[in-house]
């Protein structure tokens, strides 16, 4: 018995865009070109609820995405997606170079310093120009950031869901 695949979202309903039911969306990949090779996308709402539709077409307007997706033919039919995420599988993600991940698998990872100690779990990542930062929330609900940099990363373990650092100032 097969499970659903895993999606992973790529952008954001914003509003409609023009009258034939085309979708203002915010590009959240690093690859927006993905886009026109992508065959079907998937609408999840906030609460998780998915809907697959075959994407017709896209062009790029300011910075957006807008995406024409079967069975949404007007603006009306647009509204009830504001906010969601537009999704691919996670089969369909495009590839990485070595040593660069994807948030959703950094998300979640256990932190521990080069003592073996725990220092919390990754919680968030903020993405600047320069390098990620990691959020890193302790038990104890204390935070503390990490620059995701091969100075203070040392190791990946996404098969062990760790994470293994050299703190900063430390």
């Amino acid at each position: 018995m097969s499970h659903p695949p895993e999606i992973v979202a790529v952008a954001q309903v914003l509003t409609s865009f023009g009258v034939r039911g085309e979708i203002k969306a915010r590009i959240l990949t690093d690859f927006p070109e993905r886009f026109l090779d992508t065959e079907r996308l998937y609408l999840v709402s906030p609460q998780g609820v998915k809907e697959e539709h075959a994407l017709q077409g896209v062009r790029f307007h300011k910075g957006y995405a807008l995406l024409k997706l079967e069975g949404i033919e007007t603006p009306e039919a647009v509204a009830p997606y504001r906010q969601w995420t537009l999704g691919v599988p996670e089969t369909e993600l495009m590839p990485l170079e070595e040593d660069e991940y994807w948030h959703f698998q950094i998300k979640g990872l256990k932190v521990y310093d080069q003592e073996g100690q725990l220092r919390g779990t990754v919680r968030d990542i903020y993405s600047y120009p320069g390098c990620d930062q990691y959020v890193v929330r302790n038990e104890l609900g204390q935070e503390m950031v990490i620059p995701a940099v091969g100075r203070f990363i040392k190791e990946v373990d996404l098969a062990g869901g760790r994470l293994l650092v050299e703190l900063p100032g430390e």
